[in-house]
């Protein structure tokens, strides 16, 4: 008696996984628009049209969407999450310039080193965007101080968590002003940034006792300093610096919240890395070609890049996750994602 073979995304065509696992990674890991991977093909006398590599990426997003919905609940329903956002454009028919959309990511799924990347394609910049996916949210919420997360952050469930980066950022560009008073800020944030690597290598209790101890005091003069100084008003209104000054006291109610949780950062450089891949890719393959093919480039980037965080080859996880998941029980459908799928194979090497 023959076998059944498993169900996979194109079971009727004559392409296999580990062709079409190669595609999706070049492109969502290594950053290769489709017409060089086209041209890498042609090389190993791999004839493939540029139409049909489109299809297939599309093809492989929609049926991966099961996934991304499941890794989406699954950082909502964590206790911390990073977020941040990058324009991206799109091609939209009958029309020669094409449009600004944008992409979210969202970071979460427990611990001080979220495991989960979600990339969340929009055709627009609207505070709508990140209100309607976070305004259930019950955690910390590290961000900017874009005016959707200041609006999410009046909701009672959400903790806001501003970025010391950003307000460390802004002092630094300020090249006028008081710059002995500059030179002060950065000094302390250097010595909050100085506790914090200490902090984070220390277990959650022995962490709140260094912020409480030793940032606290540090962190409440900062503000109260930074206030008094935009008091006097001593330098030009539209300078950087005051700007610096504006920024920093605009973020005060909030900024010092990670202070009281263990799971929280003094920073959203976590989102921020998770947007660099995305801006490499952004200079290689310049934009997405319609609105569809963005919400397949969110599913592909999401799945592939938390591979990549978490060391896992993105490459032998899709061409496995691409050949099961048609057939795969949906109560069970958690095993395929990528964290799932790294520990059922540690287990296999393990007994093997």
């Amino acid at each position: 008696m023959v076998k059944e073979m498993p169900g996979s995304i194109f079971s009727k065509g004559r392409v296999h996984e580990s062709l079409l696992s190669h595609i999706v990674t070049m492109k969502f890991a290594d950053h290769l628009p489709l017409y060089r991977i086209q041209e890498i093909l042609e090389r190993d006398q791999v004839k493939i049209s540029r139409q049909l590599l489109s299809h297939w990426v599309l093809t492989i997003g929609e049926n991966l969407i099961p996934l991304y919905d499941l890794m989406e609940k699954r950082i909502l329903e964590s206790s911390s999450i990073f977020v941040d956002e990058t324009p991206i454009n799109v091609l939209v028919k009958g029309k020669k310039k094409a449009h600004q959309g944008y992409m979210w990511v969202y970071k979460g799924g427990g611990c001080l080193d979220p495991p989960y990347t979600l990339y969340d394609f929009r055709m627009n910049r609207n505070h709508s965007n990140a209100i309607d996916k976070l305004k259930n949210y019950k955690g910390l919420l590290h961000s900017d101080q874009y005016g959707a997360y200041e609006t999410l952050s009046k909701i009672e469930s959400i903790i806001w968590q501003p970025c010391m980066a950003h307000v460390r950022r802004y002092f630094i560009e300020a090249q006028t002003g008081d710059q002995e008073f500059k030179k002060w800020v950065l000094r302390q944030i250097r010595y909050l940034y100085m506790f914090e690597r200490v902090a984070k290598a220390r277990s959650p209790k022995e962490r709140l006792k260094i912020r409480q101890e030793k940032e606290k005091p540090i962190l409440e003069n900062l503000i109260k300093e930074v206030k008094n100084k935009l008091i006097e008003g001593n330098s030009l209104p539209k300078s950087k610096y005051t700007k610096a000054l504006k920024y920093f006291v605009g973020v005060a109610d909030h900024i010092g919240n990670y202070l009281n949780h263990p799971e929280a950062h003094i920073d959203n450089n976590v989102g921020e890395r998770a947007i660099r891949p995305l801006t490499i890719g952004r200079k290689n393959w310049l934009f997405v070609g319609s609105e569809k093919g963005g919400k397949a480039a969110a599913t592909l980037l999401s799945l592939i890049q938390t591979c990549r965080h978490l060391k896992i080859n993105p490459r032998e996880y899709m061409e496995d996750v691409m050949r099961r998941i048609m057939d795969h029980p949906f109560n069970k459908l958690d095993e395929l994602l990528p964290d799932k799928w790294a520990e059922e194979h540690q287990k296999i090497q393990t007994t093997a």
